[in-house]
């Protein structure tokens, strides 16, 4: 399999594992809403947040993983005793990790319960036996970040999002189940815990299958960790900062505002962070290519695979953010009528943050950590956090869950100026270069397809509506993103080249 048909593959099923999950969480979760309330749907979403304040425990150790095992694959002699030892000193780590976070989260969910959120007296007792199952939902989710760190470093990002789809889409829809068969939040929370448990296992069978000679070794090799240690400083200190700010919003709403203002502002959040994280990971390949084509020397190869793929990928956020932004609130209406009044301003900002996120961060971030800027990264991702965390303080108290998404907008600011940055230093692209090259007629076309989807709102009234409405937007824009040369033979040739992939496959 050649370059193009590999990237298209991982792109192929990046994409894939975020959009199944996702189409299954937007078709679940007005039941889960209606089943659950508000206030018991707002407690499952903080599940997450819990959860996310403890990942800098893994000291980003997935960026290694990743980064070793694709430049050491660039090259034909592979190390395997080397190889072997990466993978279960990391292996042993995540453990260690996980294990401690469980019992850090069990010891303080009756804190989080009682003391941190606003939770109704009827959801305490709930809520604790929630938050410690959390606690195991951790130790869970350190297995499947080994298990998708090693995917990832081989390329192999169609198995990587398989076992994602199959895990996320089977947890949901049984959690749903149980959920309906009278169990409530506890058995929905229980359900998908268990789900994140198997992943690990799945995950170093499949990793067996794929380095014959993988053997795991017993201890922790000191020759490892001091082939990571470039990573893991920058990265412990880049996932504490991260892992304190990156739900913020989410938490400080349920502080100020109580659970059932988190659960209606997680609709509109879960949208379109699935959109957002979609585009990011279809480009999540840039990461270990950029590793691979670095131990190479081919920067100008890498620099010409950037302009393209940021033409594509600012062609696909004006086909998903403006439609969004613009019937965002039509779709609210018709999919969870009870909060949609609520959620419709804040889903505008959010669209509008999302799209401008993208454009400046999904790229230069895979590529960055893929050239070893780890301190660079880092610097950037710490005064992007210290400026989230400032406007969600000054914003949410003063304005609800519209301050949040004002907010997330205002952080916008640091994306462009860190996009701008990296352009300059590291890749040498002007920024004129990149706008002209890449962002000119996906922007062009993004302003006349809004003026188009602005007339078919009134259509966009019922699901049979919105659905054709879906439809014609789609090919209409593909239709003019393909005369306009937005698309070009770069894609007629991966999507190709993706076919013939598949047919083999098949």
């Amino acid at each position: 399999m050649n370059r193009l048909q590999r990237s298209s593959v991982n792109m192929l099923s990046s994409a894939a594992g975020y959009v199944v999950p996702m189409l299954v969480n937007l078709i679940t979760t007005p039941f889960l809403l209606q089943a659950l309330g508000e206030a018991a749907y707002g407690l499952q979403s903080l599940v997450a947040v819990v959860i996310g304040y403890l990942t800098f425990m893994d000291m980003g150790l997935d960026l290694p993983i990743i980064k070793l095992l694709a430049a050491d694959r660039a090259h034909q002699d592979v190390d395997v005793d080397a190889e072997n030892r990466l993978l279960s000193t990391t292996l042993q780590l995540y453990m260690g990790i996980g294990l401690v976070g469980m019992l850090i989260i069990i010891l303080l969910a009756d804190w989080f319960a009682r003391s941190v959120f606003q939770m109704p007296a009827n959801l305490m007792d709930q809520a604790i036996v929630v938050f410690r199952l959390a606690g195991i939902g951790f130790l869970g989710s350190v297995g499947l970040s080994w298990g998708r760190a090693v995917a990832m470093g081989l390329q192999r990002y169609d198995l990587t999002y398989s076992v994602s789809v199959i895990i996320n889409t089977a947890g949901t829809l049984i959690g749903l189940g149980v959920v309906y068969a009278g169990y409530g939040v506890v058995g929905y929370v229980l359900s998908r815990t268990i789900l994140t448990a198997l992943s690990g296992p799945i995950y170093f069978l499949l990793t067996r299958r794929l380095l014959s000679g993988f053997r795991f070794r017993q201890g922790i090799d000191r020759a490892t960790l001091q082939r990571v240690s470039s990573y893991l400083g920058y990265g412990t200190f880049n996932r504490i900062v991260s892992s304190l700010v990156s739900r913020i919003d989410q938490t400080l709403i349920g502080i100020w505002a109580g659970v059932a203002a988190a659960g209606i502002y997680a609709i509109p959040f879960l949208l379109v962070n699935s959109l957002g994280y979609m585009l990011a990971f279809m480009l999540g390949f840039i990461f270990p290519m950029a590793s691979e084509l670095q131990s190479l020397g081919q920067m100008d190869r890498l620099r010409d695979i950037f302009l393209r793929a940021s033409q594509f990928i600012a062609a696909l956020a004006g086909l998903i953010f403006i439609p969004l932004f613009i019937l965002g609130e039509p779709f609210l209406v018709i999919w969870t009528p009870t909060i949609a009044v609520q959620a419709a301003g804040v889903l505008r900002l959010l669209a509008l943050a999302g799209y401008i996120g993208t454009l400046t961060t999904a790229l230069p971030n895979n590529m960055m950590v893929g050239l070893g800027k780890m301190r660079e990264f880092t610097i950037y991702s710490t005064i992007r956090a210290m400026a989230l965390g400032i406007f969600c303080f000054t914003f949410i108290r003063a304005l609800g869950l519209e301050g949040a998404g004002w907010a997330l907008l205002l952080t916008c600011i640091v994306d462009v100026i860190y996009f701008v940055i990296v352009l300059r230093h590291y890749l040498h692209i002007s920024p004129l270069q990149l706008f002209r090259d890449a962002y000119l007629k996906p922007v062009l076309l993004g302003v006349g397809f809004a003026g188009f989807v602005l007339l078919l709102r009134p259509f966009a009234t019922s699901w049979i509506g919105l659905g054709v409405v879906g439809v014609v937007l789609g090919l209409v824009y593909l239709a003019a993103g393909f005369a306009t040369s937005v698309f070009g033979d770069t894609e007629k040739r991966a999507l190709v080249g993706l076919l013939r992939t598949v047919r083999k496959i098949g």
